[in-house]
């Protein structure tokens, strides 16, 4: 994902491994946008998201997930999900998607 970020013109990116971590590094960079896969270790992308919208309700998360799990989308777009990628994506669906939700 990181390489395709770049690719489409996106050089300030950030990674996160876990939950944790993904909540530290959203905490201190307040990204524009944030990508968060639904499977992650220990808690899941539902709950990541959750947690950011609690410290910035007017963040812009796009879920993604390898698996297509309507259960799951539609949990995460309740939790307040603005999007969806399925994985692996590619340049066009990202465009489209950060298109959409880039200031």
């Amino acid at each position: 994902m990181l390489e395709l970020l770049v690719r489409v013109g996106f050089h300030d990116v950030v990674e996160a491994e876990d939950y944790d971590s993904a909540v530290a590094v959203f905490k201190n960079e307040r990204p524009k946008i944030s990508f968060v896969d639904m499977i992650l270790p220990g808690k899941d992308g539902v709950e990541l998201t959750r947690a950011m919208l609690e410290i910035d309700p007017n963040a812009v998360v796009i879920a993604m997930s390898s698996i297509v799990n309507k259960k799951m989308i539609r949990s995460a777009m309740e939790t307040g999900a603005k999007d969806f990628l399925l994985k692996p994506t590619n340049e066009i669906a990202l465009s489209s998607v950060l298109a959409m939700w880039s200031d």
